[in-house]
């Protein structure tokens, strides 16, 4: 059985992958993170609108979280990369 792959993202968007963690960048600002949570793994995004937070998504790995990850971008694209440019445009840190 293959992994699926995320769906791919136009730059800057990038991901940083680590064993326990993957996290969406853009530019410098991290958009948002999937890492382990217990016996599972979840999403947590970080760069939304103040005025509508968003929940921790459970996935069932992190692939699953990256493909999840990907089409929020997607669909979420024009409001991120103005919420990017907000907090400082792609020279910022990713923390």
């Amino acid at each position: 059985m293959t992994k699926a792959v995320p769906s791919r993202l136009p730059p800057p968007f990038h991901w940083v992958e680590e064993p326990d963690r993957k996290r969406l960048c853009l530019g410098g600002i991290k958009v948002l993170e999937i890492c382990r949570r217990n016996l599972g793994w979840i999403v947590e995004v970080y760069l939304h609108e103040p005025s509508r937070p968003l929940p921790i998504i459970a996935v069932r790995s992190a692939s699953a979280g990256m493909r999840w990850g990907a089409r929020w971008a997607k669909q979420h694209l024009r409001m991120l990369t103005q919420l990017a440019r907000d907090q400082g445009g792609p020279g910022h840190p990713a923390g």
